[in-house]
């Protein structure tokens, strides 16, 4: 018998027959999918490049009110009274104050590195400052350029920044306000920090993030190997003149982004190759196609499989599923013909044995994963908080201020201390009291006057056992919400917390309150709140409010709960309902 008449050659040639018209599709799915990831990644690092552009020029605009806010500071009127001399106390006086305002403004305003007031008058010019290493050179600018503009030879724009350079020191835009009197107030920000969250997006090692002129020349510090290509800079004058987004004959993904407040302009640039590296050549097919040619095949060959397959198949299916029902006194037949259903039914004879006993373990490893991640959710850190309480120790210390920071440190101290308890699942509420005290204790000596809080704790809930960090979080969300987006009334922003017994059953629940004065919450949080959206929705990395509620799930059940509002006058109030006798949803507490 010839080869081709033969069952294997069958076989695999109508395997092959059926298969060529896919790989044929497969390649021209696989150009088409190509050029589909093309547009999208070029929409998704547009739409990147944008909100952080629009961020950088939110911050240098909120700079800028700052700036125009300081025309109308006593000191700065101070400054412009004829009455001052330099050698005056009163004069030093008022730049001290000064001085140590702008460090204190630094940190708030964490773009930039330095603001600066100039006499004219007194041809005096003084300067705080947060990044700079090159002091004296960034001192003789700074007075070379406030000379001209005061003397007239430099315009004043009025609603942009400038860029500004300092020999053997980085680029900067900068930004001055003519005070009146011949005084001027102005500030820097280094392009580099302008740059710093771009530079974080995944463009590959031959790629780079960087900032340039309308001239195409790169501002930033970075390393830019990409940006070395002829092709590559040509691209980037070209788009810096129409403002686009192209694919170069290099294979560069090239995006420009300007900004309205300044003659800069955000670049991205992106080899082809690192964009596509992880594009399957066959996916569509995984999924689609593949599993649809087997079914194609598996109906083709039925006959011939149906003694040898599926009949035993059919029979070991029913008996797993009939063990997924809990019918575990199930037993396959044992077949005699030593073929592979032999070993999987004694196997699955073997699986029946042992289910019940792994249901068991698997109940109380679910336990156990359960309450590793209770603590793992109890023990959240917030780095941002922490850097920016070094940073005004920093700048106490700077001023000499040594009693704040001995008190700072000691507040830092013990708020870290209460975090690094993160084995406790309950502690009185004493303790969570005094972790505040803590928290807004620091923030009060960030903010001096402009932020205050009361606390009002009935002396029998103190001891009543909660969920450790369970207050905080709100006390925390408060400060960076309502202090930041306060309106500016000339009240100090204002926290308030109390505890009250429960009117409807007030043996078996207290209501702790935390309330502010801030602008309370956004329509879109309450409604997103009210529908369990924000919770099904904000993941691992936007823990905050998720991170409470699912503790609270978890640690009380059905037992209390969190309640969000708006108060009457403003401010944001939230309501914890809280047990006074702890549910024991997990088995073994400690």
């Amino acid at each position: 018998m010839a080869f081709w008449q033969s069952i294997r050659f069958k076989i695999v040639f109508g395997f092959l027959l059926m298969i060529a018209p896919m790989v044929l599709f497969l390649i021209y799915n696989n150009i088409y999918a190509t050029n589909v990831v093309r547009d999208q990644i070029s929409l998704h690092y547009n739409n990147l490049m944008a909100q952080q552009v629009h961020n950088n020029d939110a911050i240098l605009l909120e700079t800028m009110r700052y700036l125009y806010r300081m025309k109308d500071d006593p000191d700065i009127q101070s400054l412009q009274s004829l009455s001052l001399a330099t050698d005056d106390s009163d004069y030093t006086m008022v730049k001290m104050e000064l001085t140590r305002r702008f460090l204190l403004d630094t940190g708030y305003y964490n773009k930039v590195d330095t603001f600066f007031v100039y006499s004219r008058k007194d041809d005096d010019m003084f300067f705080a400052t947060q990044y700079s290493f090159h002091f004296a050179e960034l001192q003789s600018a700074l007075l070379d350029y406030t000379t001209k503009l005061a003397s007239k030879d430099l315009p004043l724009e009025t609603q942009r920044w400038e860029r500004f350079s300092i020999p053997n020191d980085t680029n900067y835009l900068i930004k001055t306000v003519d005070a009146g009197s011949g005084v001027f107030i102005g500030a820097l920000v280094q392009v580099d920090r302008l740059n710093e969250e771009v530079s974080h997006f995944d463009v590959g090692p031959d790629g780079a993030t960087f900032v340039v002129d309308p001239e195409g020349n790169a501002l930033t510090n970075s390393p830019l190997p990409v940006v070395q290509e002829k092709v590559v800079h040509s691209d980037i004058v070209e788009m810096t003149k129409q403002g686009r987004t192209t694919w170069n004959q290099n294979q560069f993904l090239v995006i420009t982004q300007p900004t309205p407040i300044s003659d800069i302009h955000y670049m991205i640039v992106i080899p082809e190759t690192y964009i596509l590296k992880n594009l399957p050549f066959f996916q569509k097919m995984l999924y689609v196609w593949i599993p649809l040619i087997v079914a194609i095949v598996l109906t083709l060959y039925l006959v011939f499989l149906r003694r040898v397959m599926f009949k035993p198949l059919v029979a070991l299916v029913r008996g797993m599923r009939k063990l997924g029902q809990g019918q575990f006194n199930v037993r396959m037949p044992i077949r005699t013909d030593n073929s592979e259903f032999t070993f999987m039914s004694g196997t699955f004879n073997q699986m029946a044995e042992q289910i019940e006993k792994l249901k068991i373990d698997v109940y109380e490893e679910q336990i156990r994963v359960q309450k590793a991640e209770y603590k793992h959710l109890q023990i959240q850190i917030n780095p941002h908080f922490y850097m920016n309480s070094l940073n005004i120790i920093y700048n106490l210390a700077a001023l000499k201020d040594f009693k704040s920071v001995q008190k700072l440190s000691l507040h830092l101290a013990d708020y870290f201390r209460f975090l690094m308890h993160g084995h406790r699942t309950v502690l009185p509420l004493e303790d969570e009291i005094r972790h505040i005290e803590h928290y807004l204790e620091i923030h009060k000596i960030r903010y001096v006057n402009k932020l205050s809080y009361e606390i009002r704790v009935l002396p029998e809930h103190l001891s009543v056992q909660l969920s450790p960090l369970l207050l905080q979080p709100f006390v925390e969300n408060s400060v960076i919400h309502g202090f930041n987006n306060k309106v500016q009334d000339g009240l100090p922003f204002h926290i308030r917390i109390t505890s009250s017994n429960d009117v409807e059953q007030p043996d078996r629940f207290i209501v702790l309150t935390i309330a502010d004065n801030g602008p309370g919450f956004p329509e879109q949080f309450m409604n997103d709140v009210e529908s369990g959206v924000h919770l099904a929705e904000a993941g691992e990395h936007h823990l905050g409010i998720w991170n409470i509620l699912r503790r609270f799930k978890m640690l009380y059940g059905t037992e209390g709960g969190i309640t969000f509002m708006n108060g009457d006058s403003g401010g944001a109030i939230v309501q914890v309902r809280l047990p006074t006798n702890r549910p024991n949803t997990f088995e073994g507490d400690e």
